[in-house]
């Protein structure tokens, strides 16, 4: 069965148990807390196409029926560093397996064609719980309030950027599903031996604290989190790409004395540096002074 929603078609989804009630719960339990998905906008159902998950996989992509795969672009699955890597990703497998294996959801490209693996970023939504009005819901939200995942500031991702971290920071502050693991949270650039930590992390790092200072050369600035350039944290961002940030009201000279939080992968060659590109990369903490 079909209905009309905000004058597209949906599906009505069935309960796959009798104990529908029961199954609400266990599959979704923490999806009820968000909006239904926007009807328009960059990270909205606007432009999404029905589609059938035929299985997700080990990876967390989504094969369709039509022989596509999908991937859920923005997010983090449990890797290294986290602590019990295996039962953290079953965890969140299970999770997503039995809510979307054989079930309909809306499906938005964020890319034109697909990548080298031949996956196809996108957002996905689906119905946030068993019958007909449940509504549809982003999954990528849902994954990250419930803290099965981190975001990850993929370019393609860019258009829900703000609204994936709108929905990670409940689950970050309690300190929720992976976040309870010290390894997965924020470092803290302004604490002891966090250089020294930061040059042994492996997968994405997320690291916080006041910058210092700023710092240039021919082709880069630096965003410095301590007085001492070489052996703590610094961001690095190529000249070419301020101009981007700079729309967003990311301006290096202005963030000195500010708090920020950024996420991506740590390189070592000059002390624990982290190279960022887009906006959706580096989050200003404090109000503008």
């Amino acid at each position: 069965m079909k209905q009309n929603v905000g004058g597209r078609r949906r599906f009505a989804f069935s309960p796959p148990c009798a104990a529908a009630a029961f199954c609400v719960v266990f599959l979704v339990p923490r999806a009820w807390a968000l909006s239904p998905a926007p009807e328009s906008g960059a990270c909205s159902l606007e432009n999404a196409t029905p589609a059938t998950v035929a299985l997700v996989d080990e990876d967390f992509d989504l094969l369709l029926d039509d022989g596509r795969r999908a991937a859920l672009a923005g997010l983090e699955f449990p890797g290294p560093p986290a602590k019990d890597v295996r039962a953290r990703r079953a965890a969140a497998h299970k999770r997503l397996s039995e809510w979307l294996t054989g079930k309909d959801i809306f499906l938005g490209a964020f890319a034109g064609a697909a990548d080298r693996w031949g996956r196809f970023p996108a957002r996905v939504f689906a119905a946030s719980g068993a019958g007909a009005e449940a509504p549809l819901v982003s999954v990528g939200a849902a994954l990250l309030e419930e803290g099965l995942a981190r975001f990850r500031p993929d370019p393609p991702a860019a258009p829900c950027a703000q609204a994936y971290l709108t929905a990670e920071a409940p689950a970050r502050d309690a300190s929720r599903g992976l976040w309870a693991d010290p390894e997965m949270r924020p470092i803290d650039a302004g604490a002891k031996e966090s250089g020294a930590a930061l040059l042994h992390r492996k997968g994405m790092a997320i690291v916080e604290g006041k910058i210092h200072g700023v710092g240039q050369s021919a082709g880069a600035i630096y965003l410095n989190f301590s007085k001492k350039r070489f052996d703590d944290f610094s961001v690095v961002i190529s000249r070419r790409d301020l101009a981007i940030l700079a729309a967003s009201g990311i301006e290096p000279p202005k963030l000195i004395g500010r708090r920020a939080r950024v996420r991506g992968l740590i390189e070592t060659g000059f002390g624990p540096r982290m190279a960022i590109s887009t906006p959706a990369e580096i989050e200003i903490l404090d109000a503008t002074p």
